[in-house]
């Protein structure tokens, strides 16, 4: 793994002790329902960090193997939402998030986890940077799976943002890769929106 990425994921760590830290102490001062259930998500963001950690260094290690199976992406993405921990902060104003649902096909095929994975860490940038609104999709296109998320954030202008999505896109692009339908892999793609906002893109053939 190059220097520049096992700096990225040090300092994305970084951050997440730190604010677990100071919900920690808060809790320690004045005991507070909502401050430990933020303490509790943020220790499993934190756990779910170092999984994917540890995901990308076997990638760059030995690679990885994608277990391809029936999966209803309806499904797939309701569950995404109900149990990401970013999702029910108590320190973040509420985002609303959409499930669009055109042209989602019944069943699709990828690894479940590994591209679980992949939209965790894309949904929890949406989550920090949009303002009010994102939109979670899925589509079959040119033979390709495809999940897109979409904010209506500042998009990739942002110092902030660029630094943010180090790990992350890393990660996802790890996991895209794995995913091969014999010469076509999978691939990741991230961009500004020309009304504004970001667009993730995740394809799988």
């Amino acid at each position: 793994m190059s220097p520049q990425l096992t700096a990225v994921i040090v300092h994305d760590l970084k951050n997440a002790l730190g604010a677990l830290e100071g919900q920690l102490s808060a809790l320690t001062a004045d005991l507070d329902h909502a401050l430990a259930k933020q303490a509790h998500m943020s220790c499993i963001a934190l756990r779910e960090k170092l999984t994917g950690f540890l995901t990308l260094y076997k990638a760059s290690e030995h690679g990885l193997n994608a277990r391809i199976e029936a999966v209803s992406p309806d499904d797939f993405l309701q569950a995404l939402i109900r149990h990401h921990p970013v999702v029910h902060s108590v320190e973040r104003p509420a985002k609303q998030i959409s499930i669009n649902d055109d042209d989602m096909p019944t069943i699709a095929f990828f690894d479940e986890h590994l591209v679980g994975m992949a939209l965790d860490a894309a949904l929890q940038n949406a989550l920090r940077f949009a303002k009010s609104e994102i939109s979670i999709a899925c589509a079959k296109r040119d033979g390709y799976i495809v999940f897109t998320i979409q904010d209506d954030g500042p998009g990739l202008g942002t110092t902030e943002e660029k630094q943010s999505t180090g790990l992350g896109m890393a990660l996802c692009e790890a996991i895209a890769r794995a995913h091969q339908n014999e010469d076509r892999h999978g691939s990741t793609h991230l961009k500004t929106l020309a009304n504004g906002g970001a667009l993730f893109t995740l394809r799988l053939p």
